[in-house]
């Protein structure tokens, strides 16, 4: 028996594919399952898999097109295609408004347009993304936290707060935290685990909350409260108000002690604030969290000035010369919104794209929390444990993208493509449109 049979035979007795999928099949289950191992430990990984995965897909949309062409019968497909193309769309028309045509600004919106082919791919090869995923996920958070111990000083970088050698503080301390969280989700959800398994995902939770107070990430910590109701109501399904009320008093006790215990955590919610606090008083502006204020502010100003088409990457102008931004203008705010962006993932698209940008970032978020929102409501297991993981990651992105540009970083709009179209794939497959619409 050659390794392609062995590879299809391992798939098909683990339930990865159906059991009258072929070697392709088998090779699209391995490929997107292990794009997400090493996503925050080795530069590239998740982008070089994700590019094989979309050109497989693309040959394999050639080969066998009979497969494809029945999927565009299912609405779906196509709410999710208009999400994963609009951020080229927007960048297009609102360069085509403006009569300024640049190459650059498509990099990373081009890596969510390659879900799309992800999608189609692993719907017409019924490959059981979460069969894989639930061990590569917790093994990516212990593998990320491995390598931060065994390289580089992990603290030296960015000034006391943790990373390594591609990730920031801000995206590792979210990420690591939303991978231990989705693997704490996974315990029983996708099967009946074994000691091994739950030891697993609960070391995954632990390490990265752990990571996450390291990183000092704040951004990263909005998404608790959120994740939290989610694995209330969708992962324990409680729905008694006696256990719902002693739920959250637990999660604010848990709030209060990492206040109280956890230096990093005292350190940066004290400094938030005084920041705050500073900002309304017509104090000093130019603080971590004033800044990011005054950001929000000449944002909205800047879409109510040009609301059409925006003004591309680094298009603004001299915001002095605005006068509803002049009273709390300072330099650190030209030079942080030119270089920097807005540090909010809607903000920014108001910026660069307009009014084109709002429905982008509408579609990119909203489209697959209603297809998740759904699915995790149906009665088919392998569709509403991918609505539950879906729904979970898709509302920690969108809590990151309050206070960060969720998808200015290639890898980051990669990973959002491939876990879009994988998860989504297998809601699809799994179920037929109208019983996930009804929500049975």
């Amino acid at each position: 028996m050659d390794a392609g049979a062995r590879l299809l035979r391992f798939c098909r007795t683990r339930n990865l594919v159906s059991a009258d999928a072929d070697g392709n099949s088998a090779v699209a289950a391995v490929i997107a399952g292990l794009a997400p191992l090493l996503f925050l430990t080795v530069k590239g990984w998740t982008n070089a898999l994700c590019l094989v995965l979309v050109l497989l897909a693309l040959y394999d949309i050639c080969r066998h097109s009979e497969l494809y062409w029945p999927l565009w019968r299912d609405r779906r497909i196509g709410w999710l295609t208009a999400a994963l193309a609009s951020a080229v769309v927007a960048i297009l028309a609102s360069q085509t408004l403006r009569w300024d045509f640049q190459a650059q600004p498509y990099d990373a919106p081009l890596r969510p347009l390659g879900g799309v082919a992800v999608l189609l791919y692993l719907t017409a090869r019924r490959v059981n993304f979460l069969k894989i995923f639930q061990w590569t996920c917790p093994l990516a958070v212990l593998l990320c936290a491995a390598g931060l111990l065994v390289g580089p000083d992990p603290f030296a970088k960015w000034g006391g707060r943790l990373s390594n050698y591609f990730v920031d503080p801000l995206s590792l301390g979210q990420y690591m935290l939303l991978l231990g969280v989705l693997s704490a989700f996974m315990i029983n959800l996708v099967e009946k685990d074994g000691p091994i398994a739950i030891v697993l995902k609960l070391a995954a939770l632990v390490v990265g909350l752990w990571v996450s107070v390291l990183t000092e990430s704040r951004s990263g910590w909005l998404a608790i409260p959120v994740l939290f109701v989610i694995w209330l109501f969708a992962v324990a399904r409680i729905r008694n108000v006696t256990m719902i009320a002693g739920g959250t008093a637990a999660l604010a006790l848990a709030c209060v002690l990492a206040y109280l215990v956890l230096q990093p955590v005292h350190t940066r919610v004290d400094a938030a604030l005084i920041d705050y606090r500073a900002y309304f008083d017509g104090g000093l502006r130019d603080t971590s969290g004033g800044l990011r204020l005054s950001l929000l502010r000449a944002s909205w100003h800047l879409f109510l000035s040009q609301p059409l088409y925006g003004y591309g990457d680094g298009g603004t102008p001299p915001l002095m010369t605005i006068p509803a931004i002049r009273p709390f203008y300072t330099d650190l705010l030209q030079y942080a919104l030119t270089h920097n962006g807005a540090h909010n993932e809607l903000f920014q698209n108001m910026v660069r794209s307009g009014i084109f940008g709002v429905i982008s970032t509408l579609l990119m978020f909203g489209v697959p929390f209603v297809l998740f929102w759904r699915a995790a409501r149906s009665h088919i297991k392998e569709a509403s444990a991918a609505g539950v993981i879906g729904l979970g990651y898709i509302a920690g992105v969108f809590c990151f993208g309050l206070s960060t540009e969720t998808f200015a970083l290639k890898y980051l709009a990669t990973f959002y493509a491939l876990m879009i179209g994988a998860l989504a794939a297998q809601v699809i497959w799994a179920s037929p449109p109208d019983e996930v619409e009804s929500g049975r």
